[in-house]
């Protein structure tokens, strides 16, 4: 896989190196997977809360499209 050169500070490097992975590269993926999963995660919070907040009757609505949604994938092989 072709490789390039990323500039950082010495104290970024030293930080990268301070994890003690076996490559500088599996430590920034490590951290990147680790991102991105704490992103995502504060996503679909942010989501059930928006959903929480909504009145019943649009949650029920909701509710019901998914399902419709649901059964057409359901049919689908």
């Amino acid at each position: 896989m072709p490789s390039t050169t990323i500039k950082v500070s010495t104290q970024t490097r030293d930080r990268i190196r301070s994890f003690d992975g076996p490559t500088h590269e599996s430590t920034i993926i490590d951290a990147l997977d680790a991102l991105e999963s704490q992103r995502f995660w504060s996503q679909a919070e942010a989501y059930a809360q928006w959903r929480a907040s909504l009145p019943d009757e649009e949650r029920r609505l909701l509710k019901d499209a998914e399902g419709e949604i649901d059964a057409a994938f359901d049919g689908m092989s």
